[in-house]
């Protein structure tokens, strides 16, 4: 099994040509971070800084607030745990430095290469463009994780192009697994995705985007009918109109199955190249499209799901394309 992957230290094998300035820096920093607090303490006078010189006095409303401040805070300890409890620890649970908006569970399958011997072998250039690659693959994965406003960083994709992402990505690991990874090591890079699979489907099984959650909250008011206005506010109506269809949209488990059965038959043809990508891809786009309008034949309801998906569609579209 390939489950044990450590990314401590790990960049990914293009940061390995960084200026090595960056490396002082950081253990510089880790240096100071394995302080004790009295070694801290000790630093500080050193430097002519003594905490036991400064006094603040707290009202009794601001007591009042950091109690419950306190109080969130265990709620939302508390909650925490109960998420780790029911979600087992996953080495793509990594997600690096959340100030940066950038891609990490890429590094995941880099860093099992690398151990591996696979990218130590090549010269620098030849590993970072796999890399490069797997980190295209996984990016809309990357994407929408975490509690929206608090660590996701791109809101763009919508719940059924997620879906899809999803599907799509596995494929393009496992073809690039069949590809590109040594059969050697073939059959553990293939258990790290299936980890993969089932760390990003519960992600998946939750998210939604702003036009998800907009439909959704239309869904059971009055569609707007007013009469003798101008072609500009018509056009309105119709658009909250078509947005409130999306919203009442629903399936079946069967129909989901049918769904995924339909989306894996599409791309064991491009494995297969028995099409042209841009066909493939273009009959992906009609599935999620009529997928997600229920069927609808309206051209509002269709105009807005294409625009809000072609996106994620020209994103998958691209790193398959990468890959042939």
């Amino acid at each position: 099994m390939g489950m044990d992957v450590n990314l401590t230290g790990y960049t990914g094998v293009r940061e390995r040509k960084a200026d090595n300035r960056k490396d002082r820096a950081a253990e510089t920093q880790r240096a100071a971070e394995s302080q004790t607090p009295e070694e801290r303490r000790k630093a500080y006078e050193d430097m002519g800084i003594h905490a036991e010189r400064f006094t603040v006095d707290i009202s009794p409303d601001s007591q009042e607030f950091m109690s419950h401040v306190a109080e969130r805070k265990a709620a939302q300890a508390a909650e925490q745990a109960k998420l780790e409890a029911e979600n087992p620890w996953s080495p793509f649970d990594y997600r690096g430095d959340l100030s940066k908006n950038e891609p990490t569970q890429y590094l995941v399958f880099s860093k099992f290469l690398y151990d591996k011997g696979v990218f130590r072998d090549m010269d620098v250039e030849q590993a970072g463009k796999m890399e490069d690659t797997l980190k295209k693959i996984t990016s809309g994965m990357d994407s929408i994780r975490g509690v929206s406003g608090a660590g996701r960083w791109d809101n763009s994709m919508s719940h059924e192009a997620a879906k899809l992402d999803l599907i799509s990505s596995v494929n393009a690991l496992n073809y690039f697994a069949d590809t590109y990874v040594p059969e050697g090591a073939r059959d553990a890079f293939k258990d790290l995705v299936r980890e993969y699979e089932s760390y990003n489907s519960k992600i998946v099984a939750n998210h939604k985007n702003s036009m998800d959650l907009y439909s959704e909250s239309m869904k059971d008011i009055s569609a707007p009918n007013a009469t003798g206005v101008s072609a500009d506010v018509r056009q309105a109506q119709e658009r909250t109109k078509a947005y409130q269809q999306i919203g009442r949209v629903t399936h079946t488990d069967e129909e989901e199955k049918w769904l995924k059965e339909d989306y894996q038959a599409l791309f064991d043809k491009l494995m297969k190249k028995e099409d042209s990508a841009k066909n493939i891809f273009d009959s992906l786009q009609n599935l999620l499209v009529n997928y997600a309008s229920g069927g609808s034949k309206n051209n509002m309801v269709l105009d807005l799901l294409n625009a809000n998906n072609a996106g994620s569609m020209n994103r998958m579209f691209q790193y398959w394309s990468d890959l042939f």
